[in-house]
């Protein structure tokens, strides 16, 4: 699988490769974002920027596996769960402004 590292959080891509390195490939790619993920943005505008990764945590953190994030980010397994979690749901932030799903407010 290809990652642009570019644009995706340091702490999000150590997640990412330590799954590859337990044979757990396929649980990168229930993270990913879809093309559902942008709509669900494009749904929310109006909202603050903290309402739509809030919102976006909660649902992917259900995706994440605990005992990666806890090794990953070394905190017990529900703090690194949704830490991970707004990370991720940050990135899909950042990427629905680089795709011009979303425009950020610039200040």
């Amino acid at each position: 699988m290809g990652i642009n590292t570019s644009s995706i959080d340091e702490l999000v891509f150590a997640y990412f490769r330590k799954l590859e390195e337990r044979g757990l490939g396929e649980r990168v790619d229930e993270v990913f974002p879809t093309s559902a993920v942008f709509e669900e943005i494009r749904g929310m505008a109006g909202s603050s920027a903290e309402e739509v990764v809030e919102r976006l945590a909660r649902e992917v953190a259900e995706r994440i596996v605990p005992e990666v994030a806890e090794e990953v980010v070394g905190v017990p397994a529900s703090s690194a769960v949704w830490h991970l979690a707004r990370r991720i749901a940050m990135w899909y932030l950042q990427l629905a402004e680089e795709f011009g799903v979303v425009r950020g407010v610039r200040r």
